[in-house]
């Protein structure tokens, strides 16, 4: 009986550390800085892949900022997280360089004020933007 109940506490000790592993931290995209990979058009016709990730980021502060990167630019600004839903306040400090023509950050910052809610999965951030019309994917 002695060998049964060791055996049967090694096993729950198992399934345990097997179901806990930090999920608070999974489920919340706050404090990662995240780089834009693609926008998924909803009619699958202006789908952009990003050409250099690095240079557009986004990293949700857990007080409430937002630091981001858009190309040559450095933008700060508020969200709003709230279960699955996360808005942006767009009102706040920004450069303003110009980076070129082949740039995507005018672009990159009007689909990320546009966003309603998000969901992540396996590593990923997906940032999807009001009226369906469209998805921003993050790693």
């Amino acid at each position: 009986m002695k060998k049964f109940m060791m055996s049967l506490l090694v096993i729950l000790v198992v399934v345990l550390a097997a179901c806990g592993g930090g999920s608070e931290e999974a489920d919340s995209p706050v404090g990662t800085t995240w780089k834009w990979q693609e926008f998924q058009d909803t009619a699958d016709v202006n789908n952009v892949t990003v050409p250099n990730p690095d240079n557009y980021t986004l990293t949700l502060n857990a007080d409430g900022t937002a630091s981001i990167q858009a190309d040559c630019n450095q933008v700060s600004w508020t969200y709003e997280l709230d279960g699955g839903s996360l808005t942006f306040n767009t009102l706040g400090p920004s450069t303003l360089a110009f980076c070129g023509e082949e740039s995507l950050d005018t672009q990159y910052l009007e689909w990320l004020g546009n966003t309603a809610t998000f969901v992540l999965s396996d590593g990923q951030l997906s940032l999807n933007l009001i009226y369906d019309s469209g998805n921003m994917v993050f790693k």
